[in-house]
């Protein structure tokens, strides 16, 4: 049998999904077409690069009653380097790919979700005048072990975020990368009425696995206040406070960083299909290394992000 076709059913009964259910009843059929854009603008053109992004995800679910999901992403983004900058235009092409489902357990609802994530790297920090290489792509093997846990009517627990197995090809000099990186938030939810609900989170982010020579680690106390005034409008305003963070370099060298941030998020229907998404924050970012001209220090920049999403 052919190995992809293997790969296809290896990864449904890991979700512990019943290939039975695999066969597509039109009328059943559910999902959602999203398209939309991102940019980071920093405040000191010289700190590091900007960049310009279109994405557009898929979501196919064989019966829309049901958790089973399939997922598909593409995103094109495009880098500005500051005007002092000599490198190439960059860019890096994202494809995606995930399989979802969903569980219930009496107050517990898990929804495993496992893929791929594969990055394309173009004229990648490759300098001119020279014969250093750049980046060749990147893949993520991701899973991600959501639940919600709803305690009674005012209080729920839950988990986000992943937890990858990454492999990088020809960071710069240093050869190919393999390695663990994870992003994981997990917290709790007070919800006071039908408009007003409070979370708390902490969320911890590590990788090893990235074209620079070192390793990243940060944790963040993370603070949502969600507001519905309308059930069309939904508001909700963040602050993410770091509270750990550091740099490890191959040679032992440590430098912290620190990772704050405040912003918005909007979730606007305009029928009940058609739903405006959009997002705009602020984020203080120090990476201490303490080498002058390096390019390091203060990061600050700000991030928008906006996107259009059918549901069918």
């Amino acid at each position: 049998m052919n190995n992809k076709i293997i790969s296809y059913f290896a990864l449904s009964s890991f979700l512990l999904v019943n290939t039975s259910a695999l066969a597509f009843n039109l009328d059943k059929m559910g999902g959602d077409i999203e398209v939309g854009f991102k940019v980071k603008d920093y405040e000191e053109a010289g700190a590091s690069r900007n960049f310009r992004e279109g994405n557009v995800s898929l979501t196919l679910k064989p019966n829309k009653d049901k958790g089973l999901a399939f997922k598909f992403g593409f995103a094109d983004r495009v880098f500005n380097e500051s005007k002092t900058s000599k490198d190439k235009e960059q860019s890096r092409e994202m494809s995606e790919f995930y399989i979802e489902n969903m569980y219930l357990w009496g107050k517990l609802m898990f929804r495993p979700e496992i893929g791929l994530k594969y990055t394309d790297f173009h004229n990648d920090n490759i300098k001119p005048g020279t014969t250093l290489k750049g980046l060749d792509s990147a893949k993520e093997y991701r899973f991600y072990p959501k639940f919600t846990y709803t305690i009674n009517r005012k209080w729920s627990l839950y988990s986000r975020g992943f937890v990858a197995y990454s492999e990088l090809k020809d960071p710069w000099k240093n050869g190919d990368k393999y390695g663990y990186k994870h992003r994981l938030e997990g917290g709790a939810r007070y919800t006071f009425n039908r408009k007003h609900a409070l979370s708390v989170a902490y969320a911890d982010d590590t990788s090893g696995v990235n074209k620079f020579d070192y390793d990243v680690d940060g944790s963040q106390i993370r603070f949502r206040y969600h507001y519905s005034p309308t059930r069309k409008l939904k508001l909700v305003p963040f602050f993410f406070w770091g509270t750990d963070g550091e740099r490890v370099a191959t040679n032992g060298t440590k430098k912290e960083v620190k990772r704050d941030m405040l912003g918005v998020n909007t979730h606007y229907k305009i029928t009940k299909d058609i739903e405006l998404i959009a997002k705009v924050n602020y984020e203080w970012r120090d990476d201490n290394t303490g080498t002058k001209g390096a390019g390091d220090g203060n990061k600050d920049h700000w991030f928008y992000s906006g996107a259009i999403k059918y549901s069918f």
